[in-house]
């Protein structure tokens, strides 16, 4: 059977079988005296990550931030970068200087650093960084977790990358913002019971954590912290929304549920630090996604950015 008919999500749950081990969630957690210590990789290529006419300080920027995001997920603090880069012969000297400004800029914001990697010939441009962090065990933000009655919240807007990519604007799609700080608080109020990053879509992370947690989730479209730029996109393009906030990925927001007695405490951290934390929907029994729309319930679709397959 050939990969494109697997999927990414089957395709690992092969690997996860035959190494014992599972592989489903974007960053390790490893048990660290007092601490755990936090392990990710994530890799980018000019055919499937990449938009045309990207500048190689966006494309730096991205492979970075996309790992940082992973870290963030957990609640927390990076400890450092590397990044194995694959690059055409012929690309020019000022390419990797400025590749490599747009790496460590996004490094320093984030307060950590770029302390290795590999370089090697390539056929196509191809990225592959790695960040290592460290939280303590009780501020720790699992992907397990989520009860019935909990919160499902989100952070920031949705919808930015997707609406850079239909409107030809790399920056928007490689520029993110990965949440570490807001991780880091979220992690240290204990009012989290599960938490991932938004890369694929929210629909698709929905799935992957209503899966893990044996439980149903609800959400409420019209309260959906929409991007402006999404909007823009929709109208002008003719484009469902929903397309848009829903089924495209690439926002690497946090998606999380929270104590429903302790979402204020949530909701008040993460404006400390500048954040906009908005609950969008409800945990439930059943394990059924539905999507509240007008005041009428539809199946939430089970679709959203995910590799070997037909891209949506």
């Amino acid at each position: 059977m050939r990969l494109e008919h697997l999927g990414e999500r089957k395709a690992i749950k092969i690997i996860s079988k035959i190494t014992k081990t599972d592989v489903s969630d974007d960053c390790a957690v490893l048990p660290f005296g007092k601490k755990y210590f936090l392990f990710t990789t994530d890799m980018i290529n000019e055919e499937t990550h990449i938009p045309k006419n990207s500048k190689p300080h966006q494309i730096g920027w991205h492979v970075v931030a996309i790992n940082l995001s992973d870290i963030a997920a957990k609640g927390g603090k990076p400890l450092g970068v590397s990044v194995a880069l694959g690059l055409p012969e012929n690309y020019d000297a000022k390419f990797l200087k400025e590749l490599s400004k747009g790496m460590s800029d996004c490094a320093k914001k984030y307060s950590t650093k770029i302390v290795g990697g590999d370089t090697k010939e390539n056929n196509i441009l191809t990225l592959c960084g790695s960040a290592v962090g460290v939280v303590n065990k009780k501020n720790i933000m699992l992907r397990k977790g989520a009860k019935p009655g909990d919160v499902v919240c989100v952070t920031g807007t949705l919808g930015a990358s997707s609406a850079g990519l239909h409107s030809s604007n790399p920056k928007k799609v490689l520029m993110i913002n990965p949440r570490v700080k807001e991780g880091i608080a979220l992690g240290e109020t204990n009012t989290v019971t599960s938490c991932m990053d938004i890369s694929d879509g929210l629909a698709s992370s929905i799935y992957q954590l209503s899966s893990l947690n044996k439980v149903g989730f609800e959400i409420d479209y019209e309260i959906l912290p929409v991007d402006r730029s999404a909007k823009n996109v929709s109208r002008k393009l003719r484009m469902p929304l929903e397309e848009l906030c829903l089924y495209s990925g690439g926002d690497y927001e946090l998606l999380l549920t929270v104590k429903r007695l302790k979402l204020k405490n949530a909701i008040n951290t993460l404006e400390d630090v500048g954040t906009k934390l908005t609950p969008v929907g409800v945990v439930t029994k059943n394990q059924d996604n539905i999507l509240i729309k007008e005041n009428k319930k539809t199946v939430l679709e089970n679709r959203g950015w995910e590799h070997f397959r037909v891209r949506v």
